[in-house]
């Protein structure tokens, strides 16, 4: 069952960021389809994520809580590279050449996710090496 939902999850959000691509979406609240388009693509993205968190932890869920990391210690300076580098990806879809091929949303989901990422791995190091760390 938690391989079938984590394929299920996966492949629906495919669908749903490929969406986000293409002009065919109806125009949202504001007469504007770009709206639909980032509403397609956060939905995307949300089920990509859900499936990638039940593969990586082994659990359904949202919250990547820290006891459920092996080496919190150690990895957490790869989640805040990783959050940087989307960051950085967010920068270059809005300041660069690259953003025309992009949907218009994109900047700001990148920047969204680069956030959540790069605030995980500050949290994480804040309770293990940092001045949260509860002493034994």
């Amino acid at each position: 069952m938690e391989r079938k939902r984590k394929v299920i999850l996966f492949v629906s959000g495919l669908v749903f960021l490929s969406f986000s691509f293409f002009d065919f979406l109806p125009a949202g609240p504001w007469l504007d389809a770009s709206f639909s388009r980032g509403i397609s693509g956060l939905v995307g993205l949300s089920l990509l994520y859900l499936s990638w968190y039940e593969h990586a932890f082994a659990v359904f869920g949202v919250v990547p809580s820290i006891d459920l990391w092996e080496r919190p210690e150690s990895t957490w300076k790869v989640v805040l590279a990783i959050g940087v580098l989307v960051l950085g990806l967010a920068w270059t879809s809005g300041n660069t050449s690259l953003g025309n091929m992009l949907p218009k949303p994109a900047g700001i989901l990148l920047m969204l996710i680069g956030l959540l990422i790069a605030y995980t791995g500050i949290y994480a190091y804040l309770i293990t090496n940092g001045p949260l760390k509860e002493e034994e």
